[in-house]
């Protein structure tokens, strides 16, 4: 039995195209491995990649903007350490549910890159 609050899944875009990240070369086998969760990859693309703020982000993720810094920590570490150590990014996992499009932009709507495939 869980104790505390119950956990809030995160709305993401989409699934990942691409699960499996790997340096050129060496055998997958022979590699450590980092997993890095879809709800982690999905604040890195929000903030890092499409420039929101961290409350833009986190409002689309519908979660609070300190659970978007947490994830936006625990993903940032992991990239770093597979791209330093030359380590498997595996791309799975995480709490999270595909946002329906009434949970885009309300305030600046686009049906663009924020509003996939809706």
């Amino acid at each position: 039995m869980r104790r505390g609050r119950p956990k809030i899944l995160r709305l993401v875009s989409e699934e990942p195209k691409y699960k499996i990240f790997k340096p050129k070369g060496i055998n997958f086998n022979n590699l450590e491995k980092v997993n890095l969760t879809v709800d982690e990859l999905e604040a890195l693309r929000l903030v890092d990649y499409l420039d929101l703020t961290q409350e833009e982000a986190s409002k689309l993720m519908g979660i609070s903007r300190r659970t978007l810094w947490n994830l936006l920590v625990s993903a940032r570490k992991k990239v770093v350490d597979a791209l330093i150590n030359g380590k498997v990014i595996v791309i799975d996992g995480g709490y999270y549910k595909i946002r329906e499009c009434k949970y885009c932009f309300r305030y600046r709507h686009g049906k663009g890159k924020h509003c996939r495939g809706i």
